[in-house]
């Protein structure tokens, strides 16, 4: 099976090139959105577009070439933030077309995925987002304070991008009108993780606590209940670190 995956070179908001793009897919892989918690508060309208009226242009491409969709969700829905609203949205409208209209559609909920290749944020790397484990692993090598926003008490699934690459793929053959979680299952506090960061990393790195940005809860469990990914935290996190590592040195 050949799928569509969305490249970085157009935009899901412009349906009449999405599909002159997946001429002769077999089925289309939807990874495009605008991503973050705290960042996308205020961004509410440029969220709304790209992750659910985008992912809607996907579907009617799909839907109009007979091929199925792979729909990627997030493991936040029900934080009071854009990106969970409009992502848990979406996942609601893809299982509704899967129901009525028998759309092959597969919907996958990631977790807090880690792995080489994530963008670092501010001061390391340009990302507007900033994710959990590239800003623990970016600030341990370098020595600076790791942050954490509350009381570290936040509970994540930590998943290793291999595994929900795996869990991706697979969905593509169903089953449709699901939602699958590419997850570990085994749940890990924020504070416990940046200590393994630390260790792992053989840091003097100390953890300093912030205020909780806005549009995120200060406790929240979130994990996989019926996980798909076999491997849970600290999976190759050594070889997530060396790749790190040499992207410093650039």
């Amino acid at each position: 099976m050949q799928p569509v995956i969305y490249d970085g070179t157009s935009d899901v908001r412009d349906g009449e090139l999405l599909a002159k793009k997946a001429v002769g897919a077999d089925a289309i892989i939807n990874l495009a959105g605008i991503l973050g918690t705290a960042e996308t508060v205020g961004e509410e309208y440029e969220a709304a577009e790209v992750n659910i009226l985008g992912a809607l242009n996907v579907f009617d491409v799909a839907r109009d070439l007979g091929i199925p969709v792979v729909q990627i969700a997030t493991g936040h829905e029900g934080q009071p933030n854009p990106y969970a609203i409009t992502k848990k949205c979406i996942t609601d409208l893809a299982l509704s077309r899967a129901e009525f209209v028998s759309q092959p559609i597969s919907v996958v909920r990631a977790y807090h995925v880690y792995g080489p290749g994530q963008k670092m944020c501010a001061p390391h790397g340009h990302s507007k987002v900033r994710k959990i484990i590239p800003s623990f692993v970016a600030r341990a090598l370098t020595g600076m304070d790791i942050e954490i926003n509350g009381e570290g008490t936040q509970v994540i699934d930590l998943v290793y991008l291999d595994d929900v690459a795996k869990v991706i793929v697979d969905a593509l053959d169903g089953p449709y009108g699901e939602v699958v979680e590419a997850g570990s299952g085994m749940p890990i506090q924020v504070l416990h993780a940046a200590r393994t960061v630390i260790k792992a990393c053989v840091s003097k790195s100390e953890i300093v606590f912030k205020p909780m940005r806005i549009g995120e809860p200060r406790y929240s469990e979130v994990y996989a209940k019926d996980p798909l990914c076999p491997n849970a935290f600290p999976y190759k996190l050594e070889e997530t670190i060396d790749w790190y590592r040499q992207k410093l040195k650039q």
